[in-house]
């Protein structure tokens, strides 16, 4: 017999809203009791925290447990519910967090150099760097300045896991976080990166594509949460109360100079 439990999760992200993801916890009956499975439809690994509350039940990997779902997965089996006293009444429920990726990956083992996300032979401004006041507050992102329509470069290989260009709509305050237009690609690694304010319509990448660096992924815009047209970087490891993001060195000039970007300056692509 097997009990279906559909938990709708929003992913903890610090520069965009998502699309609602679908995550199936369900139990099949065992011989001692239940077999505890997670579908996870998405095409990136996610993490859950799940938390059980027990009666006459043990679960035997911890009440209060962390599991990493391969992408695409049916019938992940996070462990078993044993009843305790066959002859006594048993329950539970649970609580859950969840995040896109696989939260126990280290941050600080990424030491990747990327390249800047624009053409050859332009420079871009850092508007805002990372831990800006503006809105990079405890995030690592960087905002560089350049007109609508501006053609966005992969900085990195990877695959196109996320894809929102409908949006027309943008204002300078927060409440407008919710319009934003913007690419997520996953990495071999596990990192993700995000493109945002991508312009309406803007995407030249689909969830799915594997893309190279140097790759035209879109085109830039001003939608969402933006004061003027700009292009949001940021990259990032998952995490249950906020996304690990994470400061990224970039190729500079004819691509010999390796450094990290400063808020203010601006920075020449000729590689």
């Amino acid at each position: 017999m097997r009990t279906l439990h559909t938990f709708i999760f929003f992913f903890i992200c610090s520069v965009c809203a998502t699309n609602a993801q679908e995550l199936n916890i369900y139990t099949e009956q065992a011989q001692k009791g239940y077999s505890v499975y997670v579908d996870n439809d998405a095409i990136y690994p996610q993490s859950l925290l799940l938390q059980f509350k027990l009666t006459n039940l043990a679960f035997d990997n911890d009440n209060y447990s962390i599991f990493v779902l391969p992408a695409k997965t049916k019938r992940y089996k996070i462990g078993n519910l044993t009843v305790q006293n066959p002859r006594l009444k048993n329950s539970f429920s649970y609580t859950t967090k969840t995040t896109k990726g696989d939260v126990l990956l280290d941050v600080k083992t990424n030491a990747v150099v990327y390249d800047l996300p624009y053409k050859k032979g332009n420079s871009f401004k850092v508007s805002q760097g990372y831990n800006g006041n503006l809105s990079h507050k405890n995030e690592f992102a960087l905002d560089f300045t350049m007109p609508i329509g501006t053609e966005i470069l992969a900085a990195r290989e990877g695959t196109v896991v996320e894809v929102v260009q409908h949006n027309t709509k943008s204002c300078p305050q927060e409440e407008c976080k919710k319009f934003n237009n913007y690419i997520t690609v996953l990495h071999n690694d596990g990192s993700f990166a995000s493109y945002v304010h991508i312009n309406y319509n803007g995407a030249r990448c689909k969830v799915g594509e594997v893309i190279n660096r140097g790759d035209v992924i879109a085109l830039s815009g001003n939608t969402g949460w933006s004061s003027g047209p700009h292009l949001h970087f940021v990259c990032f490891f998952g995490g249950f109360d906020a996304v690990r993001s994470f400061e990224t060195k970039f190729k500079l000039n004819d691509g010999s100079l390796v450094s990290v970007l400063d808020e203010g300056k601006s920075y020449l692509r000729d590689y």
